[in-house]
């Protein structure tokens, strides 16, 4: 039932005014001066004239942000509505359907009420207050129909919102679901829905609901028009008869012409879902074309970046996140991914390849030459530092653009960690925490800096927490890699095992279980933990032919079993394939192939002909590497090595020595003093 509204007073009319210009404490003030009238007359006053008052009030409040005031004269506003269609309707409902509202006029103050109590903090106020008004509905069967009693979009918005926030996973994808079968073009529900999980198939079957629902709309608007031009019509039988075949024509027209975009609709939806299941070469594939027909779409062009970048894709990775700076220099959302890939790139210019560090911070990007915004012969230490200042300048336009956002203080960790200051950088990434606790992202780079700074137990709380936030792969190679650092083989192998079940197609996945599965004991593993192993990173490898982790980690194995001509044919095979896309691969599959990446393995195949004293080869590998980049430090530091070996020297008790004169120079310091 639709309660008529009564007609503004004057004041109340320019009291809407003056909410409608924001200017909320006048508008305040004003409609308490209405209200204060309205009450000293209260026997003459219509009950939805005072409601109406109270409605405009309770707006004002909540302008400014006195949600607690402002849900007080909601409730009341409502009560009077209430009372006044029991009154009107003459019967009382039973008590199980007392509280359902029974006006739009009543639905859009509850709705009002609850995003108040929302955003003072009191969610499961909110929660019970909308189930116990808008229950969901019911055919005679038992079965839930398509929606809640008068429930609209940002009444099921609201309430998907809300039980996320109290992990009520279930409910929320339902809630969504509703409201893209409302409205196909309420694309934030499709984001929501993938990223809790839905599945695609789901998903779609939503949006085609919404889609109809549009149509029939429009052929309803279409038929009431046509029904105004026959009352009016008073031309011959004929003429009208004319006419209401050109409307029916029009209207299956209406109901075969697609919705404006209906196909980037579905794309969109394919897209998103793919991203949040990892299924990272589908949803490539989708983003691609979608930024090729929007190329000033700054949200398509992030979700590419992102994708480009977790793909090992770096330089276009890059190009497109320079793009979304160049449409707007203020731009947040998600940027903290290119603050991370410009750390990243200049880690490669340092050269600080440890396959062994864990996390998200993996330095396994080499030098990149061609980018634009390097003079080739620039030095290693001037192109350092331009991306430092290019950093620097991220986190500053970041900053002043929105202090308020997690991206922005994540950025400026990056830079500190950029510098080498990994307090500094901690104590601004608890700063994007405690603004917003559920970004998953922020907790990933704090396990990454406390890995990499041996407090691995500390570490292990941050992936815990990104991981039961957003299960992805890179949260669980920090679980995985903070249990091994702990010594905790089983709880790795365990995790690593998990990680598969987030996409089984993905090598990095399949690779965290040849890793795990190397380092547990025997005892743990039946004394067949090597082998699996083998057997899982070669799987990796069969599915991601260019990605260096697996290949090192079995190279490895290898190395330490003393079979090293496994090891260089590896090796020449990942140099070879790496290029190349596996036969049968499926399409969520993940590759990372980067020609990039050639040095590094030049530089491995040197390291393996060095522990089997080929020093020749080496020093032809490592040549080899430099040649490709020149700013490779592992062959510089790997030429040192192979020169001191020929000459007699063995770094390894050279190093050792050094060590103990260190050891040594503390205790006299320590007696000294």
């Amino acid at each position: 039932m639709i309660t008529k509204r009564p007609p503004l007073t004057p004041l109340q009319t320019q009291t809407s005014k003056l909410l409608d210009s924001r200017q909320y404490k006048s508008a305040e003030l004003l409609a308490l001066m209405e209200l204060s009238n309205l009450r000293h007359d209260a026997s003459q006053t219509n009950p939805l004239t005072l409601a109406s008052m109270l409605h405009l009030l309770a707006d004002a409040c909540h302008r400014q942000q006195r949600y607690r005031s402002s849900v007080r004269y909601y409730r009341e506003g409502i009560e009077l509505i209430h009372a006044h269609y029991d009154d009107t309707k003459n019967n009382k409902l039973d008590e199980n359907n007392s509280n359902r509202v029974k006006s739009q006029w009543e639905a859009e103050l509850r709705i009002a009420e609850c995003r108040a109590l929302f955003d003072s903090g009191m969610v499961h106020d909110a929660v019970s207050t909308l189930e116990r008004c808008f229950p969901i509905t019911n055919h005679l069967d038992g079965n839930a129909s398509n929606g809640r009693h008068m429930c609209n979009v940002e009444c099921h918005m609201l309430l998907g919102g809300m039980y996320v926030k109290i992990r009520r996973k279930e409910d929320a994808i339902q809630e969504y679901k509703w409201a893209l079968s409302i409205d196909p073009y309420v694309l934030e529900a499709v984001e929501c829905l993938a990223k809790l999980g839905c599945d695609e198939k789901g998903l779609l079957s939503s949006l085609e609901a919404g889609i109809d629902r549009v149509k029939m709309e429009q052929k309803e608007i279409l038929r009431a028009s046509s029904a105004d031009v026959d009352s009016n019509n008073n031309n011959s039988e004929e003429q009208s008869t004319t006419i209401q075949d050109n409307t029916n024509n029009a209207t299956t027209s209406t109901t075969t012409t697609a919705l404006p975009e209906e196909e980037t609709l579905r794309q969109n939806a394919s897209a998103q879902t793919n991203l949040h299941k990892n299924q990272l070469q589908s949803s490539l594939k989708h983003y691609t074309e979608l930024t090729t027909k929007y190329p000033y779409h700054p949200y398509f062009l992030l979700h590419l970046a992102n994708i480009q970048q977790e793909l090992g894709h770096i330089l276009p990775s890059e190009q497109n996140y320079k793009r979304i700076r160049a449409l707007d220099q203020h731009w947040t959302e998600g940027m903290d991914h290119y603050a991370h890939l410009l750390f990243q790139l200049r880690h490669s210019r340092k050269n600080a390849f440890v396959m062994g560090q864990g996390g998200y911070l993996h330095y396994h990007y080499s030098c990149h030459g061609n980018r634009d915004d390097i003079i080739a012969t620039s030095t290693a230490a001037r192109e350092r530092c331009g991306i430092e200042v290019t950093l620097g300048e991220l986190g500053t336009d970041m900053l002043s653009a929105d202090d308020k956002k997690p991206e922005s203080w994540n950025c400026l960790g990056l830079y500190h960690l950029s510098r080498e200051d990994h307090e500094k950088a901690l104590a601004f990434l608890d700063k994007a925490i405690a603004l917003k606790p559920e970004y998953a992202f922020s907790h990933l780079l704090r396990g990454s800096i406390l890995l990499a700074s041996h407090r691995s137990d500390h570490a292990r709380s941050a992936f815990f927490r990104a991981n039961n936030l957003q299960r992805d792969i890179p949260s669980f190679e920090g679980l995985v890699e903070s249990y091994l650092a702990n010594g905790q083989h089983k709880e790795a192998v365990c995790s690593a095992k998990e990680a598969i079940s987030v996409n089984i197609h993905d090598a990095r996945a399949l690779t965290l279980v040849g890793l795990a599965l190397a380092q547990a004991p025997p005892s743990s593993v039946r004394g067949e933990g090597k082998e699996k192993a083998k057997r899982a990173l070669k799987k990796a490898i069969a599915l991601d032919q260019g990605a260096l982790r697996p290949l090192f980690a079995l190279v490895d194995i290898y190395a330490s079993e003393g079979e090293y001509a496994t090891c260089i044919k590896l090796l020449h095979d990942g140099i070879e394939n790496g290029g190349k896309v596996a036969e049968n691969s499926p399409l969520c599959a993940v590759g990372t192939w980067n020609k990039a990446h050639t040095d590094i393995i030049r530089a491995k195949m040197a390291e393996i002909h060095t522990l089997n004293e080929e020093y020749g080869d080496a020093l032809e590998c490592y040549h080899i590497a430099l040649a490709l980049n020149p700013q490779n430090g592992l062959a510089q530091q790997g030429i040192e090595r192979v020169e001191k070996f020929l000459n007699g020297i063995d770094p390894d008790e050279e190093e050792e020595m050094g060590e103990v004169d260190d050891d040594e120079m503390h205790d006299d310091d320590g007696e000294y003093y």
